[in-house]
C-alpha cells in the first residue's frame, strides 16, 4: 500500500504532465491510480481535463460528473463543466455551472469573467457589465479579466475606455500608419 506523500508526489507528477501537453504518458498514470482506488474524485478531475485538452468533450463530461458524485463541491469542477457547456453553446446549463462554482468560490474571478462573456452574447449589456464589476471588486488589477473587458467595451463601441483596460495589461500602446504597437 502506497503512503499519501506518495499519492502526492505521483499526482504532482501528473500535473506536470499535462502541463507539459503529455496527455497520453498522464493519462496512463490516472488509468493505473484507478486500478489501486476507484473512488477518487481527483483521479476523474483530473482524466476530465485531459480529456477537455484533447478535445473529447463528451469524455471529459463524463470525467467531470464522475468526479461530482463523489465531490458535489467541487468549485474546479463545476466551473470546467461550465467552460465545456459554454464551448458547446450550451449556454444557460454553462452560466447554472459558473454560478454553483461561485456559490462555493465566490473570489474566482475567472467565473464572473465567463458569466459576463455568456451574457453579452446573449445581448444581455447591463448584466454582462455587473458580472465584470463583480470581478473588479475582488481584484482590479486582474490580466485576463482586464483583458476580457476591454474586448467587451470594444465589442460595445466603448473604445477609448477599452484602450485604457488594454494599456493596464501591456502598459504601451502605440498607433502607427499601418501598424498597432502593443508593449
Amino acid at each position: 500500500m502506497e503512503s499519501k506523500n506518495s499519492k502526492q508526489e505521483q499526482f504532482k507528477d501528473i500535473i506536470k504532465l499535462i502541463e507539459s501537453k503529455n496527455y497520453n504518458e498522464a493519462k496512463d498514470l490516472l488509468n493505473k491510480l484507478l486500478d489501486e482506488k476507484k473512488n477518487d474524485f481527483y483521479i476523474y478531475q483530473l482524466l476530465g481535463i485531459i480529456s477537455q485538452y484533447t478535445g473529447n468533450l463528451e469524455e471529459s463530461i463524463y470525467n467531470f460528473n464522475l468526479s461530482l458524485n463523489m465531490m458535489p463541491k467541487n468549485a474546479g469542477v463545476l466551473y470546467n463543466l461550465g467552460i465545456i457547456n459554454k464551448r458547446l453553446n450550451n449556454l444557460e446549463k454553462a452560466k447554472e455551472y459558473f454560478f454553483k462554482s461561485l456559490e462555493i468560490n465566490p473570489s474566482f474571478i475567472d467565473g464572473y469573467i465567463n458569466i459576463a462573456q455568456i451574457f453579452e452574447k446573449e445581448k444581455k449589456i447591463f448584466d454582462a457589465d455587473n458580472y465584470f464589476q463583480k470581478a473588479f471588486s475582488i481584484k482590479k488589477d486582474h490580466p485576463t479579466l482586464n483583458r476580457a473587458y476591454a474586448k467587451f467595451l470594444f465589442n460595445i463601441g466603448e473604445l477609448k475606455k477599452g484602450l485604457s483596460y488594454m494599456y493596464k495589461n501591456f502598459g504601451y500602446i502605440r498607433f502607427g500608419k499601418s501598424n498597432v504597437e502593443i508593449n
